[in-house]
């Protein structure tokens, strides 16, 4: 007669708990997010529910509708000039530099038409009340407008419109929406949080900027020179050359662009906002790749930051 462990059975016969996984903001940084979610795959920690803020929300709703390879795909493909192609749009909105529409026409091409109440695993997508600073966590609807509501930056984005509200980036009410999971039934909760290693970061105090990120010193930024050579190409036709000795000064004296400013001063808002809110609302597992140095725009260090995810979500699990 074969005996019976109680323990054991008690083990196969006992409920998981539900899952929730919250993706937090940050522009380009949330590249992160594929390597954290492949772990997290690797583990066999499936989430029960999902819940994304501005990047967090785009990365969160392709996962959630099965479509993370795909994403991975276009990520890992990008380079400079197709960035520029698809948030550089010659348009004059009158709330924000960029309409938007030739994302969402990417996004809409990798996810087709679908309706989170159709998304096989359920997902929020959390942004802001323009007009009066309310978090509006949307549920329902076309999933690529509730992605361009969360990721509208104000003054990059124009605001989305929903019914009779003015929706922008969901990340000046709750940059990692740990909240929101709980809401959505989730038991235990995994967040996901990318504002760790900015250079004034306080939980990396001790150390020099150098040392914080070992990507850093590994990473160039956006080429000055390619910019300017991108330019005089798609200005020829106004006979308009930009001099040697102004490119090299421009080189030389190079202040951030104007989305730079805009998401960074976004991000000092973000950090500060979700270092409060962890702090009040804690996850059970907070994983935080080493990705603050990363720039607003920088999507084509993609693979540096996939791999960034991987090894910081390694790390919180063990």
């Amino acid at each position: 007669m074969t005996r019976t462990n109680p323990s054991a059975a008690s083990k196969h016969t006992e409920k998981r708990p539900r899952l929730g996984l919250a993706l937090g903001a940050g522009a380009a940084r949330g590249m992160a997010h594929l390597g954290v979610l492949r772990e997290l795959e690797k583990a066999g920690l499936a989430p029960d529910v999902v819940a994304g803020t501005s990047i967090g929300a785009l990365v969160g709703g392709m996962y959630a509708a099965g479509k993370l390879d795909r994403l991975t795909e276009v990520a890992l493909g990008l380079d400079w000039k197709q960035i520029a192609r698809y948030f550089v749009e010659i348009s004059f909105p009158r709330s924000g530099l960029i309409e938007g529409n030739k994302l969402t026409a990417l996004l809409a091409e990798i996810v087709g038409e679908v309706e989170l109440t159709e998304l096989p695993l359920p997902f929020r997508a959390v942004t802001t009340n323009l007009m009066t600073g309310e978090e509006v966590v949307i549920s329902d609807g076309d999933l690529v407008e509730a992605i361009r509501a969360s990721i509208a930056v104000p003054g990059i984005f124009t605001p989305a419109r929903r019914g009779d509200d003015l929706l922008v980036d969901g990340g000046l009410v709750n940059p990692v929406p740990v909240s929101v999971c709980r809401t959505m039934g989730a038991e235990r909760i995994i967040a996901v949080d990318l504002n760790y290693g900015r250079v004034k970061d306080t939980r990396a105090k001790n150390s020099t900027v150098k040392e914080k990120s070992a990507l850093a010193s590994q990473r160039p930024n956006f080429d000055a020179g390619q910019i300017f050579e991108w330019l005089e190409r798609n200005t020829k036709q106004f006979d308009i050359e930009l001099p040697n000795p102004l490119k090299a000064w421009m080189e030389r004296h190079a202040l951030p662009n104007v989305f730079d400013v805009l998401g960074n001063t976004l991000g000092i808002i973000e950090s500060q906002i979700a270092a409060t809110r962890l702090q009040v609302d804690k996850p059970d597992l907070l994983i935080q790749p080493n990705v603050g140095d990363i720039r607003f725009m920088d999507f084509v260090h993609a693979g540096e930051m996939i791999e960034e995810g991987r090894r910081a979500a390694r790390e919180a699990l063990k």
